[in-house]
């Protein structure tokens, strides 16, 4: 059940078999219908999740429109990270985009394993300093590089996410509308 997180976990901190043991009790199944929500607008965020299975949406609802954030792959953490440190009301959405199986944590619970043991605080540092590196590549991204970059690299890096994910959102992930990503693939097919 836990083999995925495991091996995540693993890349960043190594952990003995005290520490995860510690960790079993805290860490709970949740599995997403496709459209159910994790966190919604004004909640505050408890809890991490861990994809096992399926795809989640970060998005914002400024004046009326839906912006995506990110869309979650598979085997990484995910929580509305301001409103989970903080613990203040969510200007972050997050929604399933299709069937998810998820392992989530407390954050109360995630205290207790940083209070009683260094290991499980680095790999919260490590978790949150990948979330932050990854927010700050987009920012890059979204300054430096045009939409076709950004689309060949999300294809390059998550080619899985194109198949199970509405162009709808990775368009606007992308920072485009659906047209003119439509006319993107095209002319890209027409390169190869």
């Amino acid at each position: 059940m836990y083999t995925d997180l495991v091996n995540f976990v693993e890349q960043l901190v190594p952990l003995n078999s005290g520490e995860w043991e510690a960790a079993y009790p805290f860490i709970e199944s949740l599995e997403l219908k496709r459209n159910d929500f994790f966190v919604e607008e004004g909640d505050i965020a408890q809890y991490i999740a861990f994809t096992r299975k399926g795809y989640l949406r970060v998005f914002y609802n400024h004046d009326g429109e839906e912006i995506t954030r990110d869309i979650s792959p598979l085997n990484t953490f995910v929580t509305a990270l301001p409103s989970f440190i903080s613990q203040t009301p969510s200007f972050e959405i997050i929604q399933a985009v299709t069937d998810c199986d998820l392992l989530i944590i407390h954050r109360d619970n995630l205290e207790l394993l940083y209070n009683e043991y260094i290991n499980w605080q680095k790999v919260g540092r490590r978790v949150m300093e990948e979330m932050f590196v990854d927010t700050q590549y987009r920012i890059y991204a979204f300054i430096t590089q045009t939409a076709e970059t950004r689309y060949k690299e999300m294809m390059k890096r998550y080619p899985d996410i194109f198949l199970h994910v509405p162009l709808q959102y990775i368009a606007s992930f992308l920072g485009i509308t659906s047209q003119s990503l439509s006319r993107l693939r095209k002319s890209i097919r027409f390169e190869e």
